[in-house]
């Protein structure tokens, strides 16, 4: 046996590892961190709580002031949270720079902050940035900003704290002395949690620093200090990393138990040693032996801050039994994975390791789960009552909420015995109670309730083929349905009708019900479109069915009405939006505008959206939308390197030669016509300005704008630069000058607002992008015939660029544009059509969620 264990050779649980601690891990992020810390990138490191992040930070300051970087630390904790005000807050963290840069000598910190009350508190951060920090110290400087999850509990938004470090990083190219400071932040939150305004957040221009869990060839360190209690120490490292997949706090945590043992593991027996190390003192009455905390702070952010909150549960549902799923990155599962239970790995989502297995099993999941039951009450009250209590029985929108809550989540037996005796107790009472119910009330709503609680049940159960045979039987044919009850609801509905309009609500409401489960799933998508062609194609069984009844010759007319209706045409938008056939490029396109939709996400809120849609409707929309805008940048960000790499290869004065290439285009440009455009959207397009450039630097200077006739007179002048002479002088730079002179000229003297500021915008976009109802409609036409499609759409991203609220104004009003030329030919639009695809390419570009650095670094 060998000697007592070296107690100096301690193992760490929870909090940062000395600097000289023989127990730190090097992993990558080590490596990732230093080399773009050095290269002056700013970094953030978001994972959940106990991977090393502290650690990780005491070691990169080390190491960067060894190589002469000047390091200071904010940690918000200690700046505080609650109750604290903008002021306190951004001077807290001022005074916390002074003092790490020993700057407090040398000014008076609160007398220099005082004296500048005029400016806002984020101001005078950037103020003593500038005019102080960058002056007084000459080295490069690094600031680490820890616990940035910290902002989430304050009671006033952050933003501009973000945009200043944006700033920070923007004013390199015309500030050189920026460009020695650099920032890190780190702590526990995704970047949408922090900021939500895309156009300010230096996330999407920052480097993301991967932190995993230990791996073996990297912590033999460890094994280090088993080796008084082991035979084989590298064999019992093995063990425990095989049980904590590597999780720095459980790693060290069970090390140190192993040395705190007082059983010697032999050769041979590293794998039962471990196993019973972990299940009597970590997994065995986990709650009470979780000291200092981690599960348990597992436990609290899976289960969410709402208590009727299970979204979280149903995905981590998912995961524990699937052992796997695709990792979409979805908000849910980013927020899963901070919580650390679950990591992406290989493009798959997994249980981090075999101790949450163990403890967040099944069963405790399904214990959970039954917490939060939108029915409990009902449910329990029915089981109490031996399941005799039919008045317990779920119905109508209360049935509809549960059946939708269980549609993800894997339940018990007696929910399920529940929910399907509410589903077959609601057909039984309307069979019973139909003809009386019309008898004394003469109302159509009861009924109407009936065909929807039908068709939600059955969409749970059968098949889209089996669904859309019904709907054929039911709404075309008029016979031959398999339910008699539903016919004959159907028609009692028909008869006591006050109006066409009535029945084309029913029949929308019974599509949707169809659509909006169909469409969560990837392979029924393609039955939208079938059940949509349904109806187009019903007016060639008339003839057949025309020596039917009075009632089903009304229920031919009716759908008549309905195939001409508004709702109809938003129906056959959204199949073509599910189901498109897109060309590969412009050559190939000889169909009508209207089928291109699918390609403009951005146009669906406005497009796809009736008057009055109901709730259910607009969240099919917004999730149709934001998987078909998640697709395009993924296809964008693929298809970019290779773009450029080629450019870069073939580089040619003239253009660039269009050859067969092995990855497709995901625009309907060219490949010329596209890199000119990432060049016009992202490069610099005034001497060394982007277009986000010269927003940032507008912005700056009108913030100082005495009246909003002094704004207005500056944004004329921010304007007409991306005009061409010629054509401003013509015409264009008069109607844009009376145009900003007439808006709003009761606000003249006025200071500039965020308020006015949108108005403005939204003003301008209506000025440029007119409905082709009114005069002015031909002037967006003239400016694509005079200045080109892509400085047209530069002149509308520098307005957009201005106020990101304005962008769905902006949507709205190329989709009135799409709305007017649906049926037109492509060829006969071809003007619209490459706007449509360069505003595109200039909203991903700036307001999605792509890294551009690539591009940034590589256009030529």
């Amino acid at each position: 046996m060998k000697a007592d264990p070296n107690l100096a050779y301690d193992y760490q649980v929870g909090g940062s590892l000395p600097l000289d601690a023989p127990t730190y891990v090097t992993r990558q992020a080590d490596f990732d961190f230093y080399k773009h810390m050095m290269a002056g990138e700013f970094c953030y490191v978001l994972n959940s709580r106990q991977m090393g992040k502290s650690s990780l930070r005491v070691q990169m300051v080390r190491r960067l002031a060894a190589n002469g970087v000047v390091c200071a630390v904010v940690d918000l904790t200690a700046i505080g949270s609650q109750n604290i005000s903008p002021d306190q807050w951004y001077a807290g963290i001022t005074y916390t720079l002074a003092n790490s840069f020993n700057l407090l000598d040398k000014v008076d910190l609160g007398a220099w902050w005082c004296d500048r009350e005029f400016l806002s508190p984020v101001q005078r951060l950037s103020e003593f940035i500038c005019e102080i920090l960058l002056k007084e110290i000459p080295q490069k400087i690094a600031i680490f900003v820890d616990e940035i999850d910290s902002v989430l509990s304050l009671n006033f938004k952050v933003d501009d704290f973000f945009a200043l470090i944006r700033s920070c990083l923007e004013k390199r190219n015309y500030h050189p002395e920026y460009k020695r400071l650099t920032w890190a932040l780190l702590g526990v939150a995704t970047p949408s949690e922090l900021i939500q305004d895309r156009s300010r957040t230096p996330f999407n221009i920052g480097q993301a620093i991967r932190l995993t869990g230990f791996q073996l060839h990297e912590c033999f360190a460890l094994a280090a200090g088993l080796d008084p209690k082991a035979d084989n120490p590298k064999a019992v490292l093995k063990e425990i990393l095989d049980w904590t997949g590597g999780k720095p706090f459980l790693t060290q945590k069970l090390c140190k138990m192993a040395i705190s043992s007082l059983n010697f593991i032999r050769e041979g027996e590293e794998a039962e040693a471990i196993e019973n190390l972990v299940k009597s003192c970590i997994i065995e009455n986990w709650e009470a032996q979780d000291e200092p905390e981690h599960l348990r702070t597992i436990r609290d952010r899976l289960l969410g801050r709402d208590p009727n909150s299970s979204k979280l549960l149903a995905l981590y549902q998912r995961i524990l039994l699937a052992g796997e799923i695709p990792a979409n990155d979805t908000p849910e599962e980013m927020d899963l994975r901070l919580s650390g239970l679950v990591v992406k790995q290989q493009g798959k989502l997994r249980v981090y390791n075999n101790i949450y297995k163990l403890i967040f099993n099944s069963g405790w999941v399904q214990q959970k789960l039954a917490e939060r039951r939108p029915y409990k009450a009902d449910f329990e009250a029915w089981l109490v009552s031996g399941r005799l209590d039919e008045s317990r029985l779920l119905r109508g929108e209360k049935l509809q909420a549960a059946l939708a809550w269980a549609a993800d989540k894997t339940l018990t037996s007696q929910d399920y015995d529940f929910l399907n005796a509410s589903q077959k107790n609601i057909l039984f009472t309307i069979k019973q109670n139909n003809y009386s119910r019309y008898d004394e009330n003469r109302s159509t709503n009861n009924d109407a309730q009936f065909l929807y609680d039908h068709f939600l049940y059955l969409v749970q159960k059968e098949s889209p083929t089996k669904l859309i045979e019904r709907f054929r039987k039911l709404f075309i044919d008029g016979m031959g349905y398999p339910d008699p009850e539903i016919e004959a609801a159907l028609y009692r509905i028909i008869a006591f009708l006050g109006n066409e309009q009535e029945f084309i609500n029913l029949l929308n409401r019974c599509c949707h019900i169809l659509i909006n489960r169909w469409q969560l799933h990837s392979h029924k998508q393609s039955a939208i479109a079938d059940l949509v062609a349904l109806f187009k194609n019903s007016s060639s069984r008339f003839i057949y069915l025309a020596s039917r009844s009075h009632l089903v010759k009304r229920l031919q007319e009716l759908l008549l009405h309905f195939t001409a209706s508004e709702e109809y045409q938003t129906l056959q938008r959204l199949a073509q939006v599910v189901e498109p056939t897109l060309p590969l490029n412009m050559a190939e396109v000889n169909t009508s505008l209207g089928q291109l939709i699918c390609r403009y996400p951005y146009l669906y809120t406005h497009y796809l959206l009736p008057e009055n849609n109901s709730y259910e409707h607009r969240q099919t929309i917004r999730e149709i939308q934001r998987q078909k805008q998640r697709e395009y940048e993924l296809n964008f960000a693929q298809y970019m390197p290779y773009l450029i790499g080629r450019r870069q290869i073939n580089y040619s004065a003239s253009s660039i030669q269009e050859t067969e290439i092995s990855l497709a285009n995901p625009t309907l440009l060219s490949d010329g016509e596209l890199y000119s455009a990432i060049n016009e959207f992202v490069g610099k397009v005034e001497e060394s300005y982007t277009y986000r450039d010269l927003a940032t630097v507008f912005l700056t200077r009108v913030a100082r704008a005495k009246s909003y006739r002094a704004f207005k007179a500056d944004l004329y002048e921010y304007l007409i630069a991306s005009i061409e002479t010629k054509y401003g002088k013509h015409q264009f730079n008069d109607r844009l000058y009376k145009q900003l002179k007439n808006t709003f000229p009761e606000n003249d003297n006025q200071k500039l607002d965020e308020f006015l500021l949108m108005r403005t915008c939204s003003q301008l976009f209506n000025f440029l992008v007119e409905s082709p109802q009114h005069s002015n409609y031909y002037l967006f036409i003239d400016m694509i015939s005079n200045m080109g499609t892509l400085r047209t759409i530069g002149l509308l991203l520098k307005i957009v660029l201005l106020s990101s609220k304005v962008k769905p104004h902006l949507e709205k009003r190329f989709s009135l544009l799409f709305n007017y030329y649906e049926s037109k030919t492509v060829n006969e639009i071809l003007w619209l059509v490459k706007s449509l695809e360069n505003l595109n390419v200039a909203l991903v570009t700036n307001f999605g969620g792509l890294d551009l650095s690539f591009i940034e670094r590589n256009l030529i």
